[in-house]
This record gives structure tokens, sequence and C-alpha cells, in this order.
């Protein structure tokens, strides 16, 4: 990419002895290696380390800010993807909140530290080492999976993204138990005949459909609507569950 080459080239050209030899005694190998990916052109992980005070003070045309750019775009879109298919039966506010929870400042905060990326980010002189922003660090976390996207494509993105990221989600979502478990657990501890789901209607155009069911156990009906069959069902299993242990509760 001709705006890596160009950072590696000006850092070469514009920097002290002492400054390049600081950068040079950088240990980028282990970076890779705790990546789990190599780059190719590591100009790249040159320019994803560069911070923009760093840029500005050495007159370089290019800092991380615009590989941040594609890296929050590339997080986002991956844990979204990720969680639609780990959780088939949630719903939007669910998963909303889930990829919240990945991708926060805290969750980029805890990889930024298990990459030990603060020393090896290129900042301004009136930043200290030991006192990075905090920022700056999710910035360049951000920054270094834009840099894996545009060296390796989304595939190689989505492989980092899924070892930094989604194995605590994955492992989450094989013990997270649906509403409609949840219910027929709650039921057969209590012997009660399991429920039956019915599909009312399908209404809406055939690119967004609106899926009405009824669910029927032990006198209690509920009905819900989803953009899925599955999804309805969800949500009616869960608010008999709740109709259920609030009549248990007021025996």
């Amino acid at each position: 990419m001709p705006g890596s080459a160009l950072l590696r080239d000006i850092l070469d050209a514009a920097l002290s002895e002492q400054e390049r030899a600081r950068i040079e005694g950088r240990d980028l190998a282990a970076l890779q290696a705790a990546l789990g990916y190599s780059f190719r052109d590591e100009g790249l992980l040159e320019e994803a380390l560069c911070h923009a005070s760093f840029a500005n003070e050495h007159g370089l045309a290019v800092s991380n800010e615009r590989l941040e750019f594609l890296g929050d775009s590339v997080l986002g879109f991956v844990v979204a993807r990720a969680l639609y298919r780990l959780y088939p039966e949630a719903r939007e506010g669910d998963l909303t909140q889930k990829r919240a929870e990945l991708v926060c400042g805290r969750s980029l905060r805890d990889r930024a530290r298990e990459l030990n990326l603060p020393p090896l980010i290129l900042h301004g002189h009136s930043v200290r080492d030991e006192a990075l922003p905090t920022s700056m660090c999710e910035d360049a976390v951000e920054a270094l999976l834009g840099a894996v996207c545009l060296d390796g494509g989304v595939q190689a993105a989505e492989g980092v993204i899924g070892r930094l990221f989604l194995q605590e989600a994955e492992v989450r979502a094989e013990t997270d138990v649906s509403p409609k478990s949840r219910l027929q657990t709650w039921l057969q501890a209590r012997r009660i005949p399991l429920p039956t789901y019915e599909l009312v209607s399908v209404t809406g155009p055939s690119h967004a459909p609106s899926f009405r069911v009824r669910l029927r156990v032990n006198g209690v009906e509920h009905t819900a609507c989803g953009s899925t069959r599955k999804g309805a069902e969800s949500d009616a299993a869960e608010r008999v569950l709740e109709d259920l242990m609030s009549l248990e509760v007021g025996e």
C-alpha cells in the first residue's frame, strides 16, 4: 500500500539515530505471534502503531487513524455476524448488547494489554511510555485489525478477531440457555405437559416478513411476533415462563 511504503521511507529518513534504534528495537515478531498473523507488508504494521501525535511531530503524512477507522468497521461486522450465528433465537436488542460488550473500550484495552501494545506504539514526546492514554491503546488495536484486513483480507482479519474477541463469546453461547429450553426444563421439573407452538400468521413483504405465533401450556397462552418464526417462539416462551413463575410465587 503506498501510504505504508511512504511511512517506512519517512521513518528511515526523518528520525535521529537514537529514535531509529528505539523503534527498530521493538519486538514486532512477538506481536505478530500474539496476533497469530504474520504481515506480508510490515509497513502496514508500522503504520498501525504510529499515533497521530508522532506523525505530527515528525511531519509524517500518515498515521494509524485511517487504519483505525477500517478496523473499527471490520471488528463490528465480524462480531455482529458471529453473534448472529451463535444466537439464532436472540432478539436484536440482545445481540446489540452482546456486541457492545465485546467491542467496548474496556475490551479493547484488555486486548492491548494481552498483546503488550503500549511499549510498541509510536507517540509524541508529550506522552510518556508509562502513561499512555487508554484511548491510544484502544485505537491501536483497531488499527491493527484494519492493517490485517488490508494485508491479508477480511478472512485473515476474521481469524484474528476470532482469537482475540470471540473465543469467550463462543464458550458463553454454549452455556447460554434459550427461553424455549428454559421453559421446557421448568415444565419437566414440575411434570407439566410440554407447550405447543402454533404459527398464526405471516405478514409483511417477502424481504421483511413478520411471524406471529401462539404458545399454549398449562392454561396459559401468549402470542408474539418476530422477524423469524424461531424468534417469535423464543419471545413467547420467555413471556409464558415469566407468567408461570409469577403464578407459582403467588400460590
